[in-house]
């Protein structure tokens, strides 16, 4: 089955659905613009650490009856999504709508390379599509993914930061446990570094909607063909964590559009 469609245009919009659920407080419309860069994580941690060292640390109130709080920050948005692809592409869609330009999704995947281990940075430039969201936005033949400007620039800061960021595709699924020792042994022999839930969906939308979506993934785990070694409460994780924030914000102004 396919399920792409060439018309782009929805029967709702994502801006209506927004306006649906703020207009019973009878906002005007320019209360709900967001700011043109945004970060995406996926935990209430992350959210933390950021609106601490570089946040106004004030929740954006017109958005309040719309699921996830949103935050500002110093000429920025940040937003904790739920896990899986078409969680993470509905928010995207709907930060978008409303003034959106670049989101900087930090997010966590396993590695399924022996060289990639817990607390280490995989930056993908590449995402397999084995989940159902990005089919809605990009054609079957067509590949999966991240600004490369974003990427390449992820890749300067956190080399010169110290890190040992590993740059290559990585596997999406919507399939969790399914994650079988078939499919992990043909992937490290395809060279995939990494295995998560949302990064496809959300390039083959950057792609889609001309949007400019780059990512930094923290590695939480390790699937090897002996068994699993989670590391998701770890020191080495929490210590990656919390200095991949520092870099970041230290190159905000750099990651606006202008």
């Amino acid at each position: 089955m396919n399920f792409f469609s060439s018309d782009p245009c929805s029967v709702f919009s994502a801006e209506e659905m927004v306006k649906t659920f703020t207009d019973r407080k009878n906002l005007r419309f320019q209360d709900l613009l967001l700011e043109q860069l945004a970060f995406v994580t996926f935990t209430r941690p992350d959210l933390q650490e950021l609106m601490d060292r570089g946040g106004k640390g004030r929740r954006i109130e017109s958005w309040g009856n719309r699921g996830t709080p949103i935050f500002y920050g110093e000429g920025w948005v940040a937003v904790q999504s739920a896990f899986s692809a078409p969680l993470a592409v509905m928010l995207l869609e709907e930060m978008v709508a409303l003034g959106v330009k670049r989101v900087i999704i930090i997010g966590y995947c396993g590695s399924l390379q022996e060289e990639v281990t817990v607390g280490d940075i995989v930056l993908p430039d590449e995402a397999l599509r084995e989940e159902g969201t990005s089919y809605h936005y990009l054609e079957k033949k067509k590949r999966s993914l991240p600004d490369k400007w974003v990427q390449d620039r992820l890749m300067t800061w956190m080399s010169e930061a110290a890190f040992r960021p590993q740059r290559g595709p990585i596997w999406t699924t919507d399939a969790p446990y399914r994650e079988t020792r078939e499919k992990v042994m043909r992937y490290q022999g395809k060279g995939i570094l990494g295995v998560e839930m949302e990064m496809a969906a959300a390039f083959a939308f950057g792609l889609a909607k001309k949007v400019s979506i780059g990512a930094l993934l923290l590695v939480s785990d390790e699937l090897r063909m002996n068994g699993w070694k989670q590391g998701f409460f770890s020191d080495p994780l929490n210590r990656t964590r919390k200095n991949v924030l520092t870099v970041l914000l230290s190159h905000v102004r750099e990651l606006i559009p202008h």
